[in-house]
């Protein structure tokens, strides 16, 4: 009979070989149809059918997939191959607690199958579901004797721990995974170093540190072996640490220097813990006089040895910090020495190395003013130059450069006029120039030396265009602006993979509100996966605002992405832990996907693209409706959770020189952030605002049917239902209402500048400053009023003309107003001033989206009138009476008709400047710019043209797109006539 079942199993694994090998190729079409043939042969074949069920999925035939597998389900296959098939379907169908059911079916069937068991095990892993996954380890382990079954169960416990918001549930969990490991210590069944590092970290957990410290020192110590080599010390000192027991941390901290004297991670702990024993043992010798003399001897040795250790000669400039920092500066000469000597000693030794200004940067606040001056000729004679001033190999390039940005750093370039920037940054575009030959047998791939000669250059560009004042005749900002981006994009031809270039570039672009250019430059640094979070910041929101609806699209498409990815992506390594013992990264993974579900950025661009998806092409409400249908949008419930919310944005990637003090401040990222929550917040409400509005708009029924069922019901058809959809409107409309006020600090008030590396402004402060959300608000009062009067016996006839007149009125001056920003635009090279496009280009988007909402919330207004006007008209003609309607329908179909009227001339306006600058565009392309020179050192006029070209055609783009948008509102609010 075994000898059967394996020909069986041979047979069948031949017989589904083509259909996995059509799914694997991407020919669904194929595999359902070699899964057909399978099943006319064997038509209880539960795989095939599940492997068909797989390829209508990926033809989009989900309900046809749905129907196959549950069917398959019902009958409780075990075999490997089926539930490895089924796990495949629930995967990409971001189903995975179905796969746990389904692995329970079968443990069921077959309780003793250890690997059932496992894969159920890994299917709670996916879910998170601590306590089953705890429970199903230990029939594992009873099953099947093995420490890593028995180690699954106790991670489980910890995971418990992790996840509970009990703090006594969180100790009881954490004592259940102590005490099963205990009495593992006991038995001596101890057997790997895995087992070891998660006793260490329960106890960690618990603050237990004491008792580390006895691991630490006891047998199990020794199965510690593939960790780093220092792995035990630096325990040691941590739990030491935690216990206040700061002599003995400061001697393993010690003793960790002789051994990696260059391991700066030492130093910073040292030092700290010495700090620390000063404060808590002040009857025996100072500490610090011990410290001082140990990282003097330290540097001492370096200088002997001639060793390369950056370590040593840092030691006493990090304790000279941390005198500073806390109050005790007059102590750094007695201790230290002479900082300046020490500085310069080690650019002496390190500045032809990139690094040397990052190590030194955060102890430059130590020079004192005195001496700034002197101390920069020294670095300056340190550089060597050939005749013509120019560095003589790459060495003496870093050298240069470190001295360049000390200049900057410690405050030598602050008083600089426009002037003095820009000649000062075309001399460094010359040094570029001329020293791109040592570079010149580098690969692609590598960043060159002199890249930072551009970077510098840029900055000191942007500062001169930043302070132009507009009365100052000795620079045109707007030549510079397109000259620095011509510059920008010859140096990125030349280093690829220089991304401090490419980010420069996008805020060129951006500070133009040329977007689309922006796109190019954004597709070159091709980020991906994590960079989406951190980095999303540079254009996703900024190419929206500018209306270039496409690019903005393709980024929040694959920033969705990335994030809906999060969970499977984040399942994998989570399994792969508890499958070979890393146990302790486990709730480091966890806390990655948490903090990746609670980004504001997935956040913020989820709301987005809702939004965008609502109101840029939609041009009549049956499509909002089947649009809005798609989408997961929940008005009674807010599913964001605020309290974790996480900005991951990475601010300090980009590369800056500025004086600590002008450099990105930690109190600005969290203004900003505060700022930009309270945008999402204003979003979030709109968004179930329009869902709400949507659901009462088509909960209403027609009076006739209304009539027909007051006879054979209490509760008229559809009445307790739009009861509810109106209550749920009305709280929406007070909520959005309420966020708006609580955004007065926002409103009404220059947004900061922040650093060049730091974020744009949020958008908050443009969006706050104008009527859109009053607006919104008045629009759903109006809905609000409109759903009261059809419902309330009499209340048609208590319908009061003012709300309507006085949104008529709010509304026109909006379109009025937002009109002049068509004039404002400067869209013709090199007429752009720095700053004016961006904030005209988002209010106009603002107009655009606000439009499309309104337009959403009037829709609904309609099909309400829309069967009160028909049965009033139907009621009269069977009388034979005059038709009289009701107030409220012409002087909604008057608004509607007011509305019409100025949305055409304002898409007449739109029309005409795309038009006009499409035209101009055209024209200047033509001519090859002829009329514009931006040439420089480093650049051509041809590269000047490019430039030109580029940031016109994004104009074109912005403003087709736009006018787009505005045309759709126009087409969705005239079919809205009664």
């Amino acid at each position: 009979m075994a000898g059967r079942a394996h020909v069986d199993d041979s047979v069948i694994e031949r017989r589904l070989r083509p259909i996995y090998e059509w799914l694997d190729t991407g020919n669904n079409k194929k595999a359902v149809q070699e899964a057909d043939k399978v099943l006319r042969k064997q038509s209880t074949l539960h795989c095939a059918r599940v492997l068909k069920g797989l390829a209508l999925l990926r033809m989009s035939r989900r309900e046809e997939c749905e129907n196959l597998i549950s069917a398959v389900i019902k009958e409780g296959p075990t075999d490997e191959a089926t539930l490895q098939a089924l796990t495949i379907c629930f995967r990409e169908m971001h189903q995975p607690d179905q796969i746990c059911k389904v692995y329970e079916m079968a443990v069921k069937t077959e309780p003793s199958n250890e690997e059932l068991l496992s894969h159920l095990f890994m299917a709670y892993v996916r879910v998170g579901d601590y306590k089953n996954q705890q429970h199903t380890a230990m029939k594992l382990y009873k099953l099947k004797p093995k420490n890593p079954y028995y180690f699954w169960a106790v991670m489980s416990h910890v995971m418990q721990a992790h996840k509970s918001g009990d703090p006594k549930g969180k100790e009881v969990s954490l004592l259940l995974a102590e005490r099963m490991v205990n009495n593992f210590i006991k038995d001596g069944k101890i057997e790997a170093e895995a087992e070891v590092m998660t006793f260490l970290h329960i106890l960690e957990t618990q603050g237990k540190y004491g008792e580390a410290l006895g691991v630490l020192d006891g047998p199990l110590a020794e199965k510690v072996v593939h960790q780093p080599q220092n792995f035990l010390a630096l325990k040691r000192g941590s739990y030491h640490s935690k216990l206040s027991q700061w002599e003995a941390a400061s001697s393993v901290y010690k003793n960790l220097i002789l051994e990696e004297p260059d391991n700066w991670q030492h130093y910073v702990e040292y030092i700290r813990t010495m700090m620390k024993l000063r404060e808590t043992d002040r009857g025996r010798e100072d500490p610090l006089v011990a410290a001082a003399a140990f990282l003097s001897d330290m540097k001492q040795k370096a200088e002997s040895e001639k060793t390369k250790n950056r370590g040593p000669f840092l030691g006493l400039l990090q304790l000279a910090l941390v005198l500073h920092q806390q109050g005790m500066s007059e102590r750094i000469s007695e201790l230290c020495g002479d900082l300046v000597e020490i500085l310069h000693l080690y650019i002496q030794g390190y500045g032809d190395k990139m690094c040397c200004y990052g190590d030194i940067v955060n102890f430059l606040p130590l020079v004192p003013k005195d001496q700034i001056s002197l101390f920069l000729k020294q670095i300056k004679e340190l550089v060597q130059l050939n005749e013509e001033g120019t560095p003589v190999n790459v060495e003496a390039v870093y050298r240069n450069l470190c001295w360049l940005q000390l200049r900057r750093a410690l405050g030598e370039q602050e008083t600089l006029t426009p002037l003095q920037h820009m000649e000062f940054s075309d001399s460094l575009v010359k040094l570029y120039k001329q020293t791109l030959h040592l570079s010149s047998h580098m690969a692609d791939t590598d960043i060159r030396p002199g890249d930072a000669y551009l970077i510098l250059a840029t900055h000191s560009y942007l500062k001169a265009v930043s302070k132009c004042d507009g009365a100052t005749t000795d620079i045109n900002p707007k030549h510079l602006i397109l000259k620095v981006a011509a510059i920008l994009e010859h140096g990125i031809e030349i280093s690829k993979a220089n991304f401090q270039l490419k980010l420069l570039l996008i805020k060129v672009y951006n500070i133009l509100g040329a977007t689309d250019a922006s796109q190019t430059v954004y597709e070159k640094c091709d980020l991906k996966h994590i960079q989406l979070d951190t980095l999303g910041h540079v254009l996703a929101l900024q190419a929206l605002d500018s209306a270039n609806y496409a690019t903005a699209a393709d980024i929040f498409s694959s920033t969705l992405k990335f994030f809906m990815a999060n969970y499977k992506d984040t399942s994998d390594p989570l399994i792969s832990s508890y499958k070979y013992g890393s146990l302790t990264r486990i709730p480091e993974f966890v806390e990655f996907r948490e903090r990746l579900n609670n980004s504001l950025h997935f956040a913020t661009v989820t709301a987005e693209q809702m939004l965008m998806e609502l109101t840029s092409d939609i041009s009549s409400h049956s499509h909002m409706v089947e649009t809005l249908q798609q989408m997961d949008i929940d008005p009674a419930t807010d599913k964001t959770n605020w309290e974790e919310l996480r900005n991951n944005w990475d601010l300090r990637v980009m590369n800056t020189w500025e004086p600590l003090s002008r450099c990105l401040q930690e109190s600005d990222i969290k203004a900003s952030t505060v700022a930009d929550i309270s945008m999402l917040k204003l979003r979030n409400v709109t968004l179930r605002l329009v869902g709400a509005a949507s659901r009462l708009g088509h909960s209403k029924v027609s009076n006739d049917q209304a009539s027909a069922n007051k006879e054979n019901s209490a509760c008229v058809n559809g009445e307790a239902t739009s009861s509810a959809d109106a209550t749920l409107l009305a709280d929406l409309t007070a909520r959005l209402e309420e966020e708006f006020e609580d955004c007065t600090r926002h409103r009404n008030c220059k947004s900061p500048q922040l650093p060049l590396q730091g974020p744009d402004p949020s958008r908050i402060y443009l969006y706050t400053s104008g009527s859109y959300i009053p607006l919104l608000v008045r629009h759903a009062r109006v809905l609000q009023r409109i759903h009261k009067c059809s419902h309330e016996p009499a209340g048609v006839e208590s319908w009061s003309s003012e709300i309507i007149k006085e949104t008529r009125e709010e509304i026109e001056e909006m379109i009025r107003s937002h009109m002049q920003h068509l004039d404002t635009l400067q869209t013709i090279t090199p007429k752009i001033m720095p700053g004016v496009n961006p904030p005209a280009l988002t209010q106009l988007h603002h107009l655009a989206q606000t439009l499309g909402i309104i337009a959403i919330l009037l829709g609904c207004c309609f099909t309400i009138l829309k069967p009160i006007k028909a049965s009033v008209s139907k009621r009269n003609k069977k009388r034979k009476e005059p038709v009289i309607m009701p107030e409220v329908i012409p002087q909604f179909s008057s608004y509607i008709t007011s509305l019409t009227a100025h949305l055409q001339k304002l898409d007449k306006a739109t029309s005409d400047k795309y038009k006009s600058i499409k035209s101009t565009t055209e024209e200047n392309i033509q001519k090859g710019y002829s009329s514009v020179d931006i040439s420089s050192t480093l650049t051509s006029h041809i590269e000047g043209k490019a430039v030109c070209e580029k940031v016109e055609q994004s104009f074109v783009k912005s403003l087709d797109r736009l006018s787009y948008s505005i045309g759709s509102k126009l087409k969705y609010i005239s079919s809205l006539k009664l």
